[in-house]
């Protein structure tokens, strides 16, 4: 009688580590009171029968783990515990190159460059720092250098906009 209620509660936890896995997935509740229930349930075989019921109790044990293990394997229900979606799409450059897109390019400063301020580049606005100097509102910038965090300006001259092939008028 010990040894059927050992299968019973094992039996329950897998049940429950199941319903986990298909039914409820990220409550966890279910699935550690299965873990409880089984580990539970092979401790009170080794306590209740002895220890070649108990030792019994944990292959079968290990082996309807292995096959639920498969099944489940099998069915693909275990890749909602993985990300499978890539942050990269084919067609999607990456980000440094895509905000690489406005280095050498001319815009209007929005705000006063104190250093940093608002500058427009191709009617986007970006946040623009100077290398020190002040730079008044609605002066012509480009872009010089860019880090991690943040676009490089100076004032652009008029030889750099003349003798720059990529410089247009907004």
């Amino acid at each position: 009688m010990e040894l059927l209620l050992a299968i019973t509660l094992i039996l329950i936890g897998l049940a429950l580590i199941v319903a986990e896995v298909y039914l409820i997935p990220g409550m966890n509740i279910a699935g550690i009171l299965g873990v409880v229930l089984v580990l539970f349930g092979l401790a009170y075989a080794f306590t209740a029968s002895g220890l070649l019921a108990g030792l019994a109790v944990l292959f079968g044990t290990l082996v309807a783990g292995g096959v639920l293990f498969l099944v489940l394997w099998r069915s693909g229900a275990w890749r909602q515990f993985v990300l499978a979606t890539s942050l990269k799409s084919e067609s999607a450059e990456r980000p440094g190159e895509y905000r690489a897109r406005y280095l050498g390019k001319e815009g209007i400063a929005v705000t006063p460059l104190r250093p940093v301020g608002i500058v427009e580049i191709d009617g986007e606005r970006i946040e623009a720092a100077t290398e020190g100097q002040y730079i008044a509102a609605g002066s012509r910038v480009r872009v010089v250098a860019m880090d991690r965090r943040r676009y490089f300006v100076r004032l652009a001259t008029r030889s750099e906009a003349s003798s720059s092939p990529d410089s247009t008028e907004s």
